[in-house]
């Protein structure tokens, strides 16, 4: 599926200040990457997603529309050869251009070996309706599934800054969270600032982090995270053509070398 955020309006740098509990659990995915010392071999940019190959290992992050800087044009070059948690820093940055690199870079240091990685999870949405059968789910981010899911839960809330019919007003976010049996969060919600404050109101609740975007580090899982719905490249060549051609994420799959994962925190699959 291709990933959300809880706006498809792209982040600006006045919207990319950072709070303290984001700020702590950013500091604890860089601090925790798996493979901070994987080299960055390539970076491809398109207009919808950001690939990085460091070490072998390919990691994604949408661009929510995010364009670069006019002194970012040599980006590509310049995070060529550079560790990999050299460049995940740039998560911290203002520019959310620089903000989705970061995350491109961070998630090919977590990213697992995808020989280890046999066939296909189930999509994240067939998670999400498993865990919220009878009981109330809140999504953030309007998802192309949200209306078939909606049938199959108790009841959803929607979380959506843009004018969409059956959203929650704003004004009743925290109310509506904290009432959520399931919550399912697009781990865009990183780029925007937004995934501390909806883990952190939404404390009662299962937490399904999903999409592309999604890192796997177990720091989600310490501020809150149940589940990871993530993705692993196992053609990272074929994946880099994709994005350089802008090709959805859904049509990224079809080509072949993606496969979906979904870690549990009680698992010990991390």
């Amino acid at each position: 599926m291709d990933d959300k955020c809880c706006s498809n309006m792209p982040p600006r740098e006045e919207d990319m200040r950072i709070d303290e509990i984001e700020r702590n659990l950013v500091d604890d995915m860089l601090r925790s990457a798996l493979r901070p010392e994987a080299v960055v071999e390539e970076v491809a940019v398109g207009p919808k997603f950001i690939g990085v190959i460091a070490g072998g290992r390919m990691g994604i992050s949408s661009l929510l529309g995010a364009r670069r800087a006019a002194g970012n044009q040599n980006i590509e070059k310049e995070a060529t050869g550079q560790k990999a948690s050299r460049i995940a820093d740039y998560l911290l940055s203002p520019s959310p251009f620089d903000a989705c690199l970061g995350m491109a870079a961070l998630n090919a240091a977590n990213a697992p070996d995808p020989a280890a990685i046999t066939g296909d999870d189930a999509p994240a949405d067939a998670l999400i309706a498993e865990l919220g059968r009878d009981r109330i789910v809140g999504i953030v981010g309007d998802f192309p599934f949200t209306d078939s899911l909606r049938k199959k839960v108790g009841t959803l809330h929607l979380f959506e800054l843009r004018e969409v019919p059956g959203a929650v007003p704003m004004e009743r976010w925290e109310e509506a969270l904290a009432r959520c049996d399931v919550l399912a969060v697009t781990g865009t919600a990183l780029l925007t600032r937004q995934m501390g404050f909806f883990l952190s109101r939404a404390e009662r609740a299962t937490t399904v982090v999903l999409g592309p975007t999604t890192p796997l580090s177990n720091a989600l899982f310490r501020f809150g995270a149940d589940y990871l719905c993530g993705s692993v490249f196992a053609d990272p060549s074929r994946v880099m053509q994709g994005i350089r051609s802008g090709l959805s994420f859904r049509s990224i799959k079809k080509n072949g070398g993606v496969r979906f994962v979904t870690w549990r925190k009680d698992n010990g699959c991390l």
